[in-house]
């Protein structure tokens, strides 16, 4: 086994970067990192491996150094500030292709140097790598949490990993299968990172979010079908109906009316439609009546697709929904969203007091418990920023704080027990309005009240006129 002088030899003076990965990698397992980190010959070779990752250098070599500095960083943390300037000064040029690491590892450190040196081309960079990432989740997790991280706000995260998406070729048989798998893993690491962070939503994230889905799952692209449309042009109706039920082809003309069917509900559950795929399916099945069966039974065996779009699925007419209807279940949302924002608000005070005022202690007396209330308190954290987005997606806010006290306005307040009532009352939750397009407030939710007792009126008054 090599010493440590030899070990620190090698990752100072080696020939090349992929020897000196090796030589740190070996510091790292015999744990005698610690020990060499602040000596000379270690300097060295983080200097060499910063001239290595420079615009210059190969690209593979490039990558390869990155990844190795960033592994320095992790294994010695005395080191991190050395590295961050090394990166700064040296990594100025755009870091492409992180997938050409060979290593698992290596492309994950590679991939934490955003977290060191961020420049304008880390954010694309990030996204081109989580989209061509093919199944290290870990990788994907650390490239997207950088693009929202470095994103002016959610909608420009979205877009860049949407750009990304769609550039990326899968030399696979069914290369949309493949995006549209790829992209629910980019979506599910999108959506965790999202609640890790207080960045804003921006304007269009809802239709950058729908881009996404949607391009996603264009495997399901009637286009696919067409050859078989062009055959069955071949034959009349009743004898195209006898070969996909009972002719020699039937078999593979089955196969094809599976695909279609799944792809069918592939999109049905993205809340899309497609006419021209529901014509393929009409072709696959043999004949009008048969695909319309079969889209019958699909629309009832899966509930859980939006009802305008089981309505198309199943051939119904279009429901037709009034203006006040939709404005009618809009208001009994908000109703719902405004007493979890108010229950949220509470438990999010409480989470904070345990936080601050009982983990310390706690951690003291029973140690044991840390990590379970620990845990406890980052969920109620998790809710609250899942249910921030929604309250920003529908306009609503808080007026007003518990305790305070105002003069009483029915518009806004409501009492919570019967008997004297003053013209002050005080709050005993805030109220929730919502901001309507033409910037005008609307009450949600009415704050409840609770009458000030009149000597404290008088006295406050006797206040005020002195």
């Amino acid at each position: 086994m090599a010493t440590a002088t030899e070990l620190l030899s090698g990752f100072a003076d080696a020939a090349d970067t992929s020897s000196r990965r090796a030589a740190l990698i070996d510091l790292v397992k015999t744990k005698q990192i610690h020990k060499v980190a602040s000596e000379e010959p270690f300097r060295r070779g983080l200097e060499r491996l910063a001239r290595s990752a420079c615009e210059t250098a190969e690209e593979i070599d490039r990558l390869l150094a990155v990844a190795t500095l960033q592994r320095a960083a992790a294994a010695a943390p005395p080191i991190r500030g050395r590295v961050k300037s090394l990166m700064n000064d040296h990594v100025a040029g755009p870091l492409s292709d992180l997938h050409r690491l060979p290593d698992v590892d290596d492309r994950l450190y590679a991939a934490k140097s955003w977290r060191t040196a961020p420049h304008a081309w880390s954010l694309d960079a990030l996204a081109t790598a989580a989209a061509l990432e093919e199944s290290g989740e870990a990788i994907r997790k650390e490239c997207i949490e950088g693009v929202v991280e470095l994103a002016d706000d959610f909608t420009e995260a979205a877009s860049a990993l949407c750009k990304a998406l769609l550039a990326v070729t899968f030399r696979t048989k069914k290369p949309g299968d493949s995006l549209g798998r790829r992209s629910v893993r980019v979506l599910g690491a999108l959506a965790a990172a999202i609640l890790k962070s207080h960045k804003p939503v921006g304007d269009d994230f809802g239709r950058e979010i729908g881009r996404l889905v949607d391009q996603g799952f264009r495997s399901a692209d009637y286009k696919t079908y067409d050859a078989l449309s062009a055959v069955s042009e071949w034959f009349k109706p009743h004898e195209w109906q006898e070969i996909c039920i009972a002719s020699q082809a039937a078999d593979a003309v089955a196969r094809v009316r599976d695909d279609v069917k799944k792809s069918l509900l592939l999109l049905a559950s993205a809340g899309k439609t497609d006419d021209q795929l529901r014509h393929a399916l009409t072709t696959a099945a043999g004949s009008r009546e048969n695909a319309d069966a079969i889209r019958r039974s699909m629309a009832k065996e899966h509930p859980g697709i939006p009802d305008d779009v089981r309505d198309w699925l199943a051939g119904a007419r279009k429901r037709i929904r009034s203006a006040s209807a939709v404005e009618s279940r809009e208001r009994s949302i908000d109703e719902v969203l405004a007493e979890l924002l108010i229950s949220m608000t509470r438990l999010s005070r409480a989470s904070d007091a345990v936080r601050s005022d009982v983990l310390p202690d706690v951690s003291i007396v029973l140690p044991q418990s840390v990590e379970a209330l620990s845990r406890l308190v980052g969920m109620a954290d998790v809710m609250g920023n899942t249910l921030s987005l929604a309250v920003t997606w529908r306009s609503l806010r808080l007026k007003g704080t518990a305790g305070q006290e105002v003069e009483f306005s029915p518009v806004e307040h409501r009492f919570v027990a019967n008997g004297a009532r003053g013209r002050r009352v005080r709050l005993l939750s805030p109220v929730v309005e919502r901001i309507s397009e033409d910037g005008v407030p609307r009450v949600v939710l009415k704050a409840a009240v609770e009458p000030v007792p009149i000597q404290h009126e008088q006295v406050v008054g006797a206040g005020s006129l002195a």
